[in-house]
């Protein structure tokens, strides 16, 4: 099989490269050429925002997109049109992010879309994408599924997550918690994001219009996650409990580039017994693993020196 990866250079691509491999495919690897190339592939520069990105894949041969990169609904519109009729499957990187915000768990696949929730510009991005690849599909251009991705973890992990909670550990620094850390959020590994990618493409029934939440069945609240960190690092940890309305803090104002802890405080709990039901996939790794596996790679690294954010310090001067 011949498998398109548009994105692939970093974190959940590069499991998906290996997996892939791993499973006899092809790979070209398209992205705009900024980090190194990835072994086992065939790498390609391919900047989406440039217009007649896509002209040089006029004569290639595909069997299959795996879509990591789209961050413009508009690039999954000219891809869409691009490839039409010209590869078998879509397969689209989506988000929980797409469900509004829901005090019923857990979250099924049928849930309501859309604001409010912590991520409004980029979920409506991947709404629409999600949209578009539908109608794709039923003009018949190709089959399409997306993966609803909760947060995901694991070594090479770009954002600051199980990075921000062992830095603050291994220091004896003090860790925000927003109203106590009580919101819920679900996990992924992002192995069991590759493999569920292969499973996919490997399906012999159709997945043709489907969308899958790929989440471990358990949620975890912030404090949990905490915990379980702690418990990996061998440290106690160092709770500040704090009200977010005395810094007008709400869901709708996170930023993840500012933050006082990485996950908002707004619950997002997936229910992923679907992808189990139609594809017989269930994720390996349990948020303990991941946070075990994490911290392994992370010591090697030896980089503890934590991430600071403006957020976390103004906080943190007001409570003391």
């Amino acid at each position: 099989m011949k498998v398109l990866l548009f994105g692939g250079t970093r974190f959940m691509g590069r499991y998906a490269l290996n997996s892939l491999l791993a499973a006899g495919a092809e790979v070209t690897i398209a992205n705009r050429g900024t980090r190194e190339e990835n072994s086992g592939a065939t790498n390609v520069i391919c900047d989406r925002s440039q217009p007649g990105a896509l002209a040089q894949f006029a004569d290639s041969q595909f069997d299959a997109i795996i879509d990591f990169s789209a961050y413009s609904s508009s690039w999954v519109e000219e891809a869409g049109n691009f490839f039409a009729n010209k590869i078998e499957k879509y397969i689209f990187i989506s988000t929980g992010a797409v469900y509004t915000s829901s005090n019923i768990f857990p979250i099924t696949e049928d849930f309501p879309k859309g604001p409010p929730h912590p991520f409004a510009e980029y979920a409506k991005e991947k709404n629409r994408s999600e949209q578009l690849l539908l109608d794709f599909s039923d003009k018949g251009y190709f089959q399409t599924t997306s993966c609803r991705l909760p947060f995901v973890m694991g070594p090479d992990n770009y954002e600051d997550r199980e990075s921000f909670a062992f830095s603050r550990l291994m220091l004896g620094l003090p860790i925000l918690l927003g109203n106590g850390g009580k919101s819920i959020h679900s996990f992924i590994y992002a192995g069991d994001v590759a493999n569920a990618l292969v499973a996919i493409l490997k399906f012999g029934g159709s997945a043709d219009k489907q969308a899958f939440n790929i989440a471990v069945p358990q949620a975890t609240t912030s404090r949990g996650f905490v915990e379980l960190a702690a418990k990996v690092s061998g440290k106690d940890p160092k709770i500040i409990n704090y009200d977010p309305r005395d810094y007008d803090l709400d869901i709708h104002n996170f930023d993840l580039k500012n933050v006082a802890f990485p996950f908002p405080e707004n619950n997002g709990y997936l229910g992923s017994e679907k992808i189990n039901r139609i594809l017989g996939f269930t994720p390996e790794k349990s948020l303990l693993d991941m946070l075990e596996i994490y911290f392994a790679w992370w010591l090697k690294q030896g980089k503890f020196t934590p991430k600071e954010y403006p957020l976390e310090t103004r906080i943190l001067s007001s409570l003391k």
